[in-house]
């Protein structure tokens, strides 16, 4: 559905580079897993749907954006992006204004989740045709601070044999990445703890950090961080639900192993609150979630001011570009069979080459949108 500008007067501009917005489209497709379903301890994904906003400016360029979701929910945030469309029709490409008129919009109906990720689409959208207005990547409209970004490998792996995720963090190694992280959560601890010996020994001095998908109740995580103490872990990932912060401090209280969390926090104020209570070390907002670039870098600055490293997650064509204009980068989340190439959402963007990351040097996001592929896999709303 496309959302058309309806005054004569958008096409004037106080800076002829910077374009007005003279339509909106907003599809949402259903994109499967090729290499079969991911799961973990709370999750079972065959599909990411994508919500793709396309905006068409009055210099005749058009900008893509998109966010995702691991299986389910597109149809809705689709639904809210036609519903935000119009009111951002025919205002300049401006992106941190039109994210604040889209959020105090959508607010009143909740201020992060649903909202923030059909904010997302739109943000990285503005992104990426400010970008092309003015030929030059996003990246360094943001201030580049870095030529490249380190990657880490991710794993789906709890359903896989220790033997497999031994090979598969080994090739990360090999590869050059910074690190690697596998999945906990098995229904006994020791069953945990077993594997993890037997990957620490394997990789030896490899840095190893883990994730728990939410999936502990308060006292399996306190037995859990009691148990891989040993292991002197990078970071423990998502012990507890995103949104319980008392329980994290409380469990913060009971360990010294650090503790990384963010992909499924929505807004720079959730993870302020996460930073007063000094709960998280490794900070890991999703750019597809969070509000777009604008909300992605708004929460890298508050990171930033307390010394906190940005791992973001997913997205990786996106997020490791954009931590090339973060001073506090650590790495980027290579997910195994997760990359937007792999999935067939993006035909290109940057360059991976020896554990790192080169953003791409074309205007915009650098994305190179699969949208053949993607027709094919169109949801109807």
């Amino acid at each position: 559905m496309s959302f058309l500008t309806q005054t004569a007067s958008a096409t004037t501009s106080t800076d002829d580079r910077i374009p007005r917005i003279e339509s909106i489209d907003v599809e949402v497709f259903r994109v499967p897993l090729p290499d079969g379903p991911w799961g973990d301890q709370i999750h079972h994904v065959t599909d990411i749907e994508v919500t793709l906003v396309t905006v068409h400016g009055s210099n005749g360029l058009v900008g893509r954006g998109a966010s995702h979701t691991s299986g389910m929910g597109g149809a809705t945030i689709g639904a809210l992006a036609r519903e935000i469309a119009p009111v951002l029709v025919g205002r300049r490409v401006s992106p941190r204004a039109l994210w604040t008129s889209a959020y105090r919009y959508v607010h009143d109906i909740g201020g992060a989740g649903v909202t923030t990720h059909a904010i997302s689409a739109f943000d990285i959208a503005f992104w990426d045709l400010l970008g092309k207005s003015y030929g030059v990547p996003v990246v360094d409209l943001l201030g580049r601070v870095h030529e490249k970004v380190a990657l880490y490998g991710s794993g789906i792996n709890l359903h896989l044999g220790i033997d497999e995720v031994i090979d598969q963090v080994k090739r990360w190694q090999a590869k050059g990445y910074a690190f690697g992280k596998v999945k906990v959560g098995k229904p006994d601890v020791e069953e945990d703890v077993e594997r993890l010996a037997l990957l620490t020994e394997a990789v030896g001095t490899y840095p190893i950090a883990v994730d728990a998908n939410q999936g502990w109740s308060f006292p399996d995580a306190v037995r859990a961080f009691q148990r891989f103490e040993q292991f002197n872990l990078l970071w423990i990932e998502e012990p507890l639900p995103s949104d319980d912060i008392l329980g994290h401090a409380r469990l913060r209280a009971r360990t010294t192993t650090p503790i990384g969390l963010g992909e499924n926090v929505y807004t720079a104020d959730q993870f302020n609150q996460y930073f007063e209570a000094g709960i998280v070390d490794f900070v890991q907002a999703d750019v597809g979630r969070v509000g777009g670039i604008t909300g992605f870098m708004d929460i890298a600055t508050l990171a930033r001011v307390r010394n906190l490293p940005m791992t973001p997650h997913f997205v990786l064509e996106l997020s490791a570009s954009l931590l090339a204009a973060v001073p506090n980068a650590r790495a980027a989340e290579v997910t195994d069979g997760g990359r937007w190439q792999d999935l067939q959402i993006v035909k290109g963007g940057g360059t991976e080459k020896d554990g790192f990351y080169f953003p791409s040097d074309e205007p915009g996001t650098g994305l190179v949108w699969d949208l053949d592929y993607l027709a094919a896999h169109r949801v109807a709303l």
